[in-house]
């Protein structure tokens, strides 16, 4: 990777002040540029503003010879990593007007960030439910093969399982890109990990922590806001009141992007936020992926949903009165087997018969605590 003089730069500054944008930007701009910046801090002359530490001017001297910037940019090659820096040409735009863009978004994958279309976040709780799961999933797929990028934070939850749908759209040259609130070369130690290795493959991994830097506390928040400032709009599936899912949300909103959010169930804990969002007017109700391709103007071109409807219909067709009749009662909501054995009539024997067959046939699916449900029409 050819790098220009200016790139080189930001990589250099990138080296002193990591994800301290703002400062860094504003030195920048109090020295009329990077080239400025640069030739001033080798002869020293450089104007420094009274935010930037002793620690970091003495930084920026000790590693402005262009032999170590080179030698860095090797250790980036020979770890796979390439360096999105503000001065290249394909540096995000969207992130670019953001009041603190990165000055370099490290990049691992085969992913080609030019391939980005319809850039989309989706994001919720880490502690989600089985519901925010699956929603998070079916949204990241439909999404995906309807042309969007889905970006999200990878995070245990619905982050990661939106990527997870993602990456199913197989004709989406770009499906998800991910950004870390850790370096790009760090391993993820949980199970996101294999979701990861998924995304190297067909997307991009990014942050814009050095590639070896582990997180620490703070850099989750910020990182999120590279998550809002890239995407167009961002679904909130679910969140608690106080989350690092309503700090991306809030950001989202100063930035000036559209966000959507999934109503849930007053009882639900992590439904609190979404819900909060909606009363006060802060997001857009979603009940289903058409309301997002539609405020795109997009029509939905996923084969697929129309199948699934097709199949299912089908499959209900063929079932047994009992069978339809337990199926009709699961349509309406989440019901535990007890309760359907007092509420259908049914035998017990004849009730695991039934949810078995129906499960096989991808009509209903089994929760924690032997509760049951119809699987999602969306």
């Amino acid at each position: 990777m050819n790098y220009s003089f200016e790139e080189k730069l930001y990589i250099w500054l990138s080296n002193v002040f990591e994800c301290s944008a703002v400062s860094a930007h504003a030195l920048v701009d109090a020295n009329g540029g990077i080239v400025e910046l640069y030739e001033a801090v080798r002869k020293g002359t450089e104007i420094f503003p009274n935010r930037i530490s002793l620690e970091k001017r003495e930084k920026l001297r000790l590693l402005a010879p262009m032999q170590q910037i080179d030698d860095f940019i090797s250790g980036l090659e020979s770890n796979c990593v390439r360096a999105l820096t503000f001065a290249s040409d394909d540096y995000p735009e969207l992130l670019k007007c953001i009041y603190d863009p990165p000055l370099v978004l490290y990049s691992r994958g085969c992913g080609d960030i030019n391939n980005m279309s319809l850039p989309f976040a989706i994001i919720g709780s880490r502690n989600c439910t089985d519901y925010g799961e699956s929603m998070s999933a079916l949204f990241g797929e439909t999404l995906a093969r309807n042309g969007f990028t889905i970006v999200s934070g990878l995070a245990y939850g619905c982050d990661a399982m939106a990527s997870v749908g993602a990456l199913k759209a197989d004709g989406n040259p770009l499906p998800t890109v991910a950004v870390l609130g850790q370096g790009v070369c760090v391993d993820k130690n949980d199970s996101t990990a294999r979701t990861m290795n998924k995304i190297l493959e067909r997307g991009l991994v990014l942050s814009e922590l050095l590639p070896h830097s582990r997180a620490f506390k703070g850099s989750y928040p910020m990182r999120n806001r590279i998550i809002s400032g890239l995407s167009q709009g961002l679904l909130v599936v679910e969140a608690g009141l106080r989350s690092g899912t309503m700090i991306t949300a809030n950001a989202a909103m100063e930035q000036g992007r559209m966000v959507f959010a999934l109503p849930g169930r007053i009882t639900d804990r992590m439904s609190q936020g979404t819900n909060q969002m909606l009363k006060n007017g802060a997001a857009q109700a979603v009940y289903g992926t058409d309301d997002i391709l539609e405020y795109f103007g997009i029509t939905d071109i996923s084969y697929e949903k129309n199948n699934r409807a097709a199949s299912e219909d089908n499959a209900v067709k063929n079932l047994s009165p009992s069978a339809k009749k337990l199926y009709l009662a699961l349509q309406k909501g989440e019901r535990p087997f007890d309760n359907l054995c007092e509420t259908t009539g049914i035998t017990a024997a004849e009730l695991n018969s039934y949810l078995t067959e129906m499960e096989l046939m991808g009509l209903i699916t089994q929760l924690p605590g032997r509760v049951y449900t119809a699987k999602s029409k969306l």
